[in-house]
């Protein structure tokens, strides 16, 4: 078998932020990711980036107009580094300060 190659794709420009858990990332986008696709992208948290890279592990339909569809896909944070998610669960805990969204250049 043949080695199976991942798409990397950056977040997509209109991104806009949801929800922030600790297993899970939640943005809204005109773009259908489907799951699997792994997504590059900054989270800012109180005001500093944090670069990562994690898969979708779901993309919901939540609304359609004139423009189309409008989509929420969900970021499994699950396989990021341990202190990668200690952080952002610590960012959770505290409970202050806003998320941020900022795509980054996707690399193989």
């Amino acid at each position: 078998m043949g080695a199976v190659s991942v798409l990397i794709v950056p977040l997509p420009k209109d991104a806009l932020f949801v929800e922030l858990q600790p297993e899970m990332l939640t943005f809204e986008t005109r773009e259908c990711l489907l799951p699997g696709t792994q997504v590059a992208f900054s989270l800012v948290l109180e005001g500093h980036a944090l670069p990562l890279q994690a898969p979708v592990s779901e993309c919901l339909v939540v609304d359609k107009d004139k423009a189309g569809f409008l989509y929420q896909p969900r970021v499994s944070l699950a396989s990021l580094p341990g202190p990668d998610r200690q952080l952002i669960a610590l960012y959770i805990l505290k409970g202050r300060g806003g998320v941020g969204l900022i795509p980054v250049a996707a690399g193989k």
